[in-house]
């Protein structure tokens, strides 16, 4: 069973990418903005926190930026009907922090926002999660996200698209059309979603 890869990410799609280690490539399922969120060595490789999903016809690997990312991950599947694809979409339109708010104050409009959430599901989602979220505390006890600096926000958000292979030139023009980035925004995953509506 894989727990953790460091390696090269190459390869990034936005919804995974390959890890190379040692010249073996593994492909990795991941929330939106993992890659950037992933703790980054001197030597350019990054550290994945990685959950293996076995099944007949597949050796899935699920890869987070830390270990209460995979924690939160593994609390959403656990739930009847809720797979690894939905959890990890839900985890790439929110994160942490903002999943431990959404379901201590049962935001169950916030989460339908999650694509493939119905009303339905997200209200099984809030019950089910209150209930294990009650008394946790993250294994890795990570300190709520600062605001991140519209600045360095900018930045990830070019080296994302840069990676997804679009060119410099319609970069820059996609940031440009952007900014200003709002001060109190803290993750990636918006300004993706929202350049990639633009470059269609």
């Amino acid at each position: 069973m894989i727990a953790r890869l460091t390696g090269h990410i190459t390869d990034e799609a936005l919804d995974h990418f390959v890890v190379d280690v040692n010249g073996v490539g593994y492909l990795v399922h991941c929330p939106i903005g993992t890659a950037q969120r992933a703790k980054r060595l001197e030597d350019g490789r990054s550290t994945l926190i990685i959950h293996t999903v076995v099944r007949e016809d597949a050796f899935l690997l699920y890869g987070f930026a830390n270990q209460t990312e995979r924690e939160i991950f593994l609390k959403i599947i656990a739930i009847s009907g809720v797979g690894p694809k939905l959890a990890s979409a839900i985890l790439s339109d929110m994160d942490v922090n903002e999943i431990l708010q959404t379901v201590q104050s049962e935001n169950v409009q916030r989460l339908t926002k999650v694509s493939g959430v119905g009303k339905k599901t997200a209200q099984r989602l809030i019950l089910e999660l209150k209930g294990s979220l009650q008394n946790w505390a993250p294994e890795d006890n990570v300190a709520p996200k600062p605001k991140a600096a519209a600045s360095r926000l900018e930045d990830d958000l070019k080296s994302a698209l840069l990676n997804l292979g679009y060119k410099p030139l319609l970069v820059d023009d996609v940031v440009d059309k952007l900014s200003p980035i709002p001060e109190d925004m803290n993750s990636i995953e918006p300004l993706i979603r929202q350049a990639l509506k633009l470059l269609q």
